[in-house]
């Protein structure tokens, strides 16, 4: 018992330890030591993003980004708010099971618990990821 209660604890932390890297990463800078500024990079993106307009100006389709962005923030908020409606409903049904169930199955809830805070990671992770991703697109 005592064992997986310890294995519990590093898997929780590694998870924690993991979203950790992965929310931090997109903010470290490039380093450029010999002297390069990155511009020719940058200029790359954005002749990229000129031609994408120009294509779909030339297409004849309106191209608004505003209008996209908020289309897809709006889905994304919806999508978020019912996947916290069901970590709610899990985790409080998982709860009331736990309090009424014996030692075993209470072994059992606890792995399945596991699972649980995945999908909480995974819900909220990617609306978190996504709201980056608008943040930096807009910039442009």
């Amino acid at each position: 018992m005592l064992a997986k209660n310890k294995l519990l604890v590093k898997l929780v932390i590694s998870i924690l330890m993991i979203s950790l890297f992965m929310t931090v990463t997109p903010y470290v800078t490039k380093v450029f030591a010999d002297g390069d500024s990155g511009d020719d990079i940058l200029g790359e993106i954005q002749g990229d993003i000129t031609k994408f307009k120009e294509a779909a100006d030339s297409a004849g389709g309106d191209y608004d980004p505003a209008e996209i962005n908020k289309r897809f923030v709006g889905l994304a908020q919806i999508l978020t708010m019912i996947g916290a409606g069901v970590m709610v409903a899990v985790t409080t049904y998982m709860g009331i099971k736990y309090l009424t169930a014996g030692p075993e199955a209470q072994a059992k809830l606890k792995t399945q618990l596991i699972g649980v805070l995945v999908s909480g990671i995974v819900i909220f992770g990617a609306y978190f990821i996504w709201k980056i991703v608008i943040n930096i697109a807009s910039t442009f």
